[in-house]
């Protein structure tokens, strides 16, 4: 859970800040790639960031919303969980994020706001859940709006895997995402994560995980074309083994109803 949660601080870091240095009157922009040394590395990301509708306009959104369905499924194909909730992150110095749903007639609701995390039960505080919940909960809902432009974070060490043919027959260019404790104190567990992008057009199709104890597989299968973006729709995670073979599916997305606001600031 440790190596899960440092990642997704990664994806929260990437929506508190742009991904360029402002330009000075005597200065030009920083390049964003510029830490990347990988030729085929800064193809593909560059590419894959165009295809999601480009780091200038994601760096420019001011706020993002939408409708979240989902089901938590147990190797049984039991629910475990399952909720409608209503998304909205606001971006910029100060990002603020906003989940809520309902369950036997009460709002719930889940906020991130100056560095602070809060459970709500019908606007009143809420203890039920465990506080590590609460963050997991908006890194995780943070994690899935953030790629592809969250590899640009210089503690990710990317490499090119070169091509891939995933089960549905997609033949895909990997990017692969390693994190390193020894060299970072920030990363915990030297997790690795293959990002797997079609290689006609750059699509973002599916990632892999390998966590400490198994390996997951997440597959974009539908998107919503929403103001130049590229934004998931349906999403379906797989429990696999480390040949990518599918296990059991351990969790069922649906994404909707999505709503754009843009910055004003030059």
């Amino acid at each position: 859970m440790k190596s899960k949660l440092l990642f997704l601080c990664l994806a929260l870091l990437t929506l508190s800040c742009t991904s360029e240095t402002p330009a000075t009157e005597n200065s030009t922009p920083q390049d964003p790639l510029a830490h990347i040394t990988d030729g085929e590395v800064k193809r593909v990301l560059t590419a894959a960031m165009d295809k999601a509708g480009g780091l200038d306009r994601w760096n420019k959104l001011a706020s993002l919303q939408f409708t979240k369905d989902y089901s938590l499924l147990l190797e049984s194909g039991e629910v475990e969980n399952a909720a409608f909730q209503q998304h909205l992150y606001t971006f910029g110095t100060n990002p603020t994020v906003d989940i809520r749903w309902e369950k036997e007639g009460k709002t719930n609701a889940i906020h991130f706001k100056e560095g602070q995390y809060q459970k709500l039960l019908n606007d009143a505080p809420d203890t039920s859940m465990a506080q590590q919940s609460v963050i997991n909960t908006v890194l995780s809902a943070t994690f899935v709006v953030s790629i592809p432009f969250k590899l640009l974070d210089e503690g990710v060490q990317l490499s090119y895997s070169g091509l891939d043919t995933l089960a549905n027959g997609k033949v895909v260019e990997v990017l692969q995402a390693s994190y390193d404790p020894e060299e970072h104190a920030e990363h915990s567990t030297p997790d690795i994560w293959k990002h797997y992008y079609d290689a006609e057009d750059f699509t973002f199709l599916a990632y892999m995980v390998q966590h400490a104890d198994h390996y997951s597989y997440v597959e974009n299968q539908s998107f919503h074309e929403v103001e130049g973006f590229l934004l998931p729709k349906t999403r379906k995670s797989y429990r696999v083994d480390e040949d990518r073979n599918l296990l059991y599916l351990r969790a069922d997305y649906a994404y909707d109803d999505y709503s754009l606001e843009w910055s004003t600031a030059d």
